[in-house]
């Protein structure tokens, strides 16, 4: 296809790394560039031109742009080159641009060696177009780091592509074969940790930060990767960049730099983010290291971030400050990256290098001083104007969220990670902007009385689509939670606790009735009822009034008693939960009920050593933190521990023994004028520790001799393994090991040894059947026999030997009489021949043995002479007897009598 449109030098060496990023410029316009590093030296195959195929079935040439159209020498031999060229696609849809060019660089350890020279350089870059009415426009990430770098033998070699997303997209990382054609790899390719492989020769990917670590190279020479970058919005790949890169490595008297830095911050727009990287180097000084920063930050319109460290070699240790500020159009859900990078300057072409990667996440401030009011039938929210990114470019500030919630929930926002998903909050209202002239303002019609509702207010961007529907939103930082009771004209409870557990179980309930200043006793005379009510449960689907719970008044103002022990109950087995039902006049329908409360269930249960205890309410306020309760040998409860979390372990007791407690929840409407804390209990609940947790998991691993050129049949697989109490520090848990094999064609593993000694770690076996053949794994096991996991599977194949001699004498002087094999193992059968100088058998068997005496098939003695053997060797395994892949052997035997 290529020698059709232009004519290249077929031999030539010449690419080194390269990729092609593009911008949407128009609906279904993109601006695409091709990035290149060649071989300066390679004058022949320097392209002024290369063609790009557009991946709808066109292609241009296009020209060379940097440099004057001569490209750049950025290093030695290293020339860095840009083609640009603009096209418009027929439709919406999926494309690959791609450029192949007939060579890469000569020499290369893990292309085709050692001709990597012949093999075409190719890459390509798959992009979707979106409906940019509704999700705008798709930009390839771009790569700030060049794809060249050096590294020595030895050493670890560290690179980062650094990516950049404007669009704010997500980013992932992952090694690929190089290409040479689409859909095609490069053809005998290694990774380069698989040249000298070894565990001191790892080399690993980050697929979400980027980093390559190589630790560490072997052996010195150009090798080269190619890192494929996916592009996600809203969790769907809509691109994909293919990174060819080259590493260079030498052999070189030299240690790399070190940074130290922080891994991961966030910064709130208004406030400076500044921290310290430090570089050092062992060798130095008098050697001397650079300490540069690239990055996002560094790359983005408005605020950009500062870096002062010199810009020339400097003796170490160096100390450099970045300092950000960043603006309100930098927020973004997805981190920034900064790849700060200390070089030394041990030669100009194999300085080592040192990277630190830095996630920074920008978030939007909350909005400040959020107030509510209650009016009959509404809430009214306001909050401070001016908000300090109401004024954003691109209109990206979109307006305010309006999140409720029944009772409080005094969280402390996380800096990091700002949203109020998962918080119990319910968004209401979206995008809201509405000013009365001193605040921005939001009316809630949506509520109900006796309810306490709490709200909190986030700020959201997004980037606009050419259609002007946002897309990427990003949310700031929560406002303060304010919370506002709807007028109180109907009664609320404020007290739902177990007073008693056992054979008289009773609960006391409290209520506080309707405030006069909400209630209009003109338009609902009395008389006036109260009437108490349980279900079943934390959640019941009915209520059944109370015996005596029924409280009465003519007059509003009269006192009543707004409190009740229910007794009778059964507290052990389930909650309860109550309501008031409030009637004013002789009406039989009510005026109105208060919010259901449940009683606190508490669950005890056993486990090794402890017990679990988690409890559970349905209260229309906030419990804000648990006070756990243990009876003691006096029969009193003590308080043990305060949690914020439904859930507490109690550790370090005896199995077996009987332990008893009750929670106390503390809680609060948080609401001015009601009461609070609002303290509960549960009912008492026990326990008992038993054994129900199995050992961690062991180790296996098994060697043996069949490398070691034993000649004997006397190879056995030493097995061993670690006591997992060494590592999970469960002292004494342990109690013994059973060992199981599984071969190819047995169903289901077979224990093969167990043992009652914590301490025994070793065994030695070897199968009559199988031999060393089989997949083998163990498992733990404890006192009361709770068995572990199995450990990892480690399979193990059998070593046949088998050798014959080259003569024999069969003279009957008792000596070398019978032709056998040497001493063998793990052969099943043969099919052993011998034939004469004319190639007709006179001998055959099937015995590994052969014991052939020199005679012929009819019993009579053959001459002397030399005769030719062919041999198959069939060995002992479970998958059968090796009848697929015998082991062929043929030789000469000189027969002496």
């Amino acid at each position: 296809m290529f020698t059709s449109i232009g004519s290249f030098n077929a031999f030539a060496t010449h690419n080194r790394a390269g990729e092609i990023i593009f911008k949407q410029v128009g609906d279904l316009r993109i601006r695409a560039s091709i990035v290149t590093y060649t071989k300066a030296s390679s004058i022949d195959a320097d392209r002024d031109t290369l063609i790009l195929f557009w991946g709808d079935g066109t292609f241009d040439k296009v020209g060379r742009n940097n440099g004057g159209g001569k490209g750049v020498i950025i290093g030695p031999d290293i020339k860095y080159n840009i083609y640009t060229f603009e096209h418009t696609y027929p439709s919406r849809g999926t494309y690959t641009m791609s450029m192949t060019d007939p060579n890469r660089d000569a020499g290369i350890l893990n292309v085709n060696p050692p001709n990597s020279e012949n093999i075409p350089f190719y890459i390509e870059t798959t992009f979707t177009f979106l409906n940019s009415t509704f999700q705008g426009y798709n930009n390839a990430p771009t790569l700030l780091q060049p794809p060249i770098d050096i590294g020595c033998v030895g050493q670890p070699f560290i690179h980062n592509p650094n990516a950049f997303d404007v669009d704010g997209d997500s980013l992932v990382y992952e090694l690929i074969i190089p290409m040479m054609a689409v859909g095609t790899p490069v053809p005998n390719y290694a990774y380069p940790d698989q040249i000298v492989a070894g565990t001191n020769n790892i080399m690993t990917l980050n697929t979400f930060t980027g980093d390559i670590l190589w630790n560490s190279p072997r052996k010195a020479g150009e090798y080269n990767i190619a890192i494929r970058i996916k592009e996600f919005r809203q969790g769907i790949m809509i691109s994909s960049t293919i990174r060819d890169m080259q590493i260079i490595i030498d052999i070189c008297d030299n240690r790399p730099p070190k940074i130290e830095t922080i891994t991961e911050t966030c910064v709130v727009v208004g406030q400076t983010l500044t921290f310290d990287v430090n570089a050092s180097d062992p060798d130095g000084p008098p050697q001397k290291i650079k300490l540069t920063a690239l990055g996002g930050p560094f790359a983005i319109d408005g605020n950009k971030a500062q870096f002062d460290a010199p810009q020339q070699y400097t003796n170490p240790p160096l100390n450099a400050k970045f300092t950000w500020s960043p603006d309100c159009n930098a927020i973004s859900s997805s981190y920034y990256s900064v790849i700060f990078k200390a070089e030394d300057n041990y030669q100009d072409s194999i300085g080592l290098v040192d990277l630190k990667s830095v996630k920074i996440k920008v978030i939007g401030p909350g909005p400040e001083n959020l107030v509510g009011e209650s009016s009959l039938t509404s809430i009214i929210l306001k909050w401070q104007q001016p908000y300090l990114c109401e004024i954003t470019k691109n209109q990206y500030f979109k307006g305010f969220n309006i999140w409720r919630r029944v009772s409080s929930n005094s969280f402390q926002p996380d800096t990091c990670h700002p949203g109020l998903a998962g918080k119990g909050y319910e968004k209401i209202a979206f995008n809201q902007n509405t000013f009365d002239g001193q605040s921005f303002i939001f009316v809630d019609n949506q509520v109900e009385r006796g309810k306490a509702y709490c709200y909190r207010v986030e700020a959201e961007f997004a980037l606009t689509s050419p259609g002007g529907f946002p897309y990427n939103k990003v949310q700031s930082l929560p406002s303060n939670e304010i919370c506002v009771l709807l007028n109180l004209d109907v009664p609320l409870i404020t007290k739902s606790s177990i007073i008693s557990t056992g054979s008289a179980d009773s609960s006391l309930i409290q209520w506080i009735k309707p405030r006069i200043t909400d209630f209009d006793t003109l338009a609902n005379p009395g008389p006036y009822k109260y009437i108490l009510k349980r279900g079943l449960g934390n959640n019941p689907s009915s209520f059944t009034e109370i015996n005596g719970a029924l409280f009465t008044s003519q007059y509003f103002l009269d006192p009543i008693d707004t409190s009740f022990i229910d007794t009778g109950l059964n507290t052990q087995n389930s909650s309860f939960t109550y309501l008031v039902d409030f009637y004013a006049g002789n009406g039989d329908i009510p005026y109105g009920s208060s919010s259901p409360a449940s009683t606190v269930f508490l669950n005890v249960a056993g486990s090794d050593k402890k017990t679990i205890l988690t409890w559970h309410e349905s209260v229309p306020w906030t419990n804000n933190s648990f006070v756990i309760y243990k009876l003691n040998s006096l029969g009193t409860f003590d308080s043990i521990a305060t949690t914020q979390t439904r859930k507490y372990e109690d550790k370090n007791l005896e199995n077996g023994q009987e332990y008893c407690y009750k929670i106390k929840t503390v809680g609060s409407y948080g609401i001015l004028g009601l009461p609070s804390p609002i303290v509960n209990f549960s009912q008492e609940a026990c326990g008992i520790p038993i054994d129900t947790v199995p050992p961690c998991i062991p180790t296996l691993s098994i060697t043996n001799d069949c490398l070691n050129n034993i000649t004997n049949n006397a190879i056995v697989n030493k097995i061993s393994w670690n006591n997992p109490d060494d590592i999970c520090g469960i002292s004494g848990d342990t109690k013994g090991f059973r060992i199981y094999v599984k071969h190819e064609q047995s169903s289901t593993p077979e224990l093969i040894y167990e043992t009652n000694d914590p301490q025994q770690l070793y065994l030695e076996y070897a199968s009559e059947e199988y031999g060393l053949e089989g997949c083998f794994y163990i498992v733990a096991f404890d006192s009361v026999f709770n068995e572990s996991p199995p450990s990892n599977i480690v399979c193990m194949k059998n070593c046949p030997d088998y050798r014959l001699p080259n003569a024999f004498s069969p003279n009957n002087d008792g000596h070398n009489d019978v032709f056998r094999p040497y001493p063998y193992r793990f052969v099943h059968k043969v099919e052993f021949k011998i034939y004469n100088r004319w190639g007709n058998i006179i001998f055959e068997t099937s015995d590994p043995d052969i014991n052939w005496k020199g005679e012929n098939q009819h019993g009579k003695n053959v001459p002397d002479g030399t005769y030719y053997y062919s041999c198959k060797v069939f060995e002992t395994n479970s998958s059968g007897v090796g009848v697929d892949n015998p082991l062929n052997l043929t030789g000469f035997i000189e027969l002496i009598r």
